[in-house]
């Protein structure tokens, strides 16, 4: 697989109190290429998806963005690699004491500062027409459910037309239509070849989307690579952190049998 590295990460250590989250992690993010992080619940994979996003800073390791140490770069250039990346939080993560015009407007006016006030307008009413969302413009998250407040965080997330794409479980506490339609965008920024970066559990996602794998347990890298190398892997621990982790595991082929010795 010839890739181009989109992100670096080099002993990446963190902490939450006294216990060791991620344990000196080094891996690649490949360019525009769909990369999902895998692992059993607990084992450090929402802590790593901010912390390749620049959310939360490792209490020690190195992180490179561009081939760029992120974390010594001066403000100008961290403005620049932010104005590219969007974050979907597991939680949607709307301010909400704004409307969802104002939640929506925000990455616009702190980004684009020289955009005019009908331009975020008529950028924010194109997003919330492609998700059937104009009447909820000038409605609090509180008033919409679950899997709306979701969409519009995607769309947030997308407002600025970023070139990488981090995702915490997105399809996470959606119904079925809601989550249609997120695979739906999904399946559009893969075609963008926009470089993405998910946690997930779902099952689509990792069959039909992923280009590249990250395997975690117990805050550790287990192992990374192209998602059909890894899928047909045979290694017994690979294929352990599949089946506790997504309900693939039958879609997965069988690896090949060993050779049989030489006689």
């Amino acid at each position: 697989m010839n890739m181009t590295t989109a992100i670096e990460a080099r002993k990446i250590v963190s902490y939450s109190g006294d216990y060791k989250v991620l344990k000196e992690i080094s891996l690649l993010v490949p360019e525009r290429q769909f990369t999902v992080i895998v692992g059993p619940t607990g084992c450090g994979k929402s802590t790593l998806i901010k912390i390749l996003a620049g959310i939360l800073i490792p209490d020690s390791g190195e992180l490179f963005v561009d081939g760029q140490d992120y974390h010594r770069l001066p403000e100008k250039r961290l403005l620049e690699i932010k104005k590219k990346n969007g974050f979907v939080f597991q939680d949607s993560a709307l301010w909400q004491n704004k409307s969802i015009f104002e939640n929506l407007s925000l990455p616009l006016r702190f980004h684009f500062p020289e955009l005019s006030t009908s331009a975020i307008s008529a950028k924010i009413c194109e997003s919330l027409e492609h998700i059937n969302l104009m009447d909820s413009i000038n409605l609090r998250p509180a008033q919409l459910s679950t899997g709306e407040q979701k969409m519009v965080s995607f769309m947030r997330a997308l407002i600025t037309e970023p070139t990488l794409l981090f995702l915490d479980e997105p399809t996470m506490l959606v119904d079925l239509a809601m989550r249609r339609r997120i695979v739906g965008i999904l399946v559009r920024e893969k075609r963008r070849e926009t470089t993405v970066v998910t946690v997930t559990h779902d099952a689509e996602i990792l069959n039909s989307l992923a280009d590249y794998f990250i395997l975690l347990r117990d805050g550790f890298l287990v192992r990374e690579g192209p998602a059909e190398e890894i899928k047909t892997s045979a290694d017994e621990s690979v294929r352990e952190i599949l089946s506790d982790s997504i309900s693939v595991v039958e879609a997965l082929p069988s690896p090949s049998p060993p050779p049989p010795p030489v006689e």
